[in-house]
């Protein structure tokens, strides 16, 4: 692995960056379904935005359903559940970030945006702007599929 690749890992895998994904996420979700993210749909997100493959196979709008991508997609679908049980630890560590700085509020509803996060168009560098574009369109995703249909979809348990 050269410099930087490393370089660009750390980059993707530092709290700040991933709270930054779960907010986008967020408000997307609650601004097109009126309600809260429930918390557990939080663990989703990272694990469909992150890793390139997953995140360049999703598309472009979300007329397609995250049931119908995942089906589309069985090797993928195969393989969330072990990404989403390795990236729990940074999930919790994003969430804690989002929190601690107000990009995130934990209500009794569920998750909410207080405020704006930046569009993905101000992300600096394409790589960053590809992952926040799709936790945007990960987040009209979970706006409306439950959390438990999500999950199965995925191939995971709640």
């Amino acid at each position: 692995m050269t410099h930087r690749n490393v370089s660009e890992v750390q980059a993707l895998f530092n709290p700040a960056f991933g709270a930054f994904l779960l907010a986008t996420a967020v408000n997307t979700a609650t601004k097109k379904a009126k309600l809260a993210l429930p918390w557990p749909s939080a663990f989703l997100i990272l694990p469909l935005v992150l890793p390139t493959d997953t995140r360049d196979s999703l598309p472009g709008k979300s007329t397609v359903t995250l049931s119908a991508w995942a089906h589309e997609h069985p090797h993928l679908q195969a393989a969330f559940a072990e990404r989403a049980a390795a990236l729990t630890a940074y999930t919790r560590t994003s969430l804690r970030t989002a929190v601690r700085h107000q990009a995130v509020d934990v209500t009794p509803g569920g998750l909410v945006c207080p405020g704006r996060p930046k569009p993905p168009s101000a992300a600096p560098g394409e790589e960053v702007a590809a992952c926040a574009r799709a936790a945007a369109l990960v987040g009209r995703w979970l706006a409306v599929t439950d959390p438990p249909r999500a999950f199965t979809a995925l191939g995971v348990r709640p």
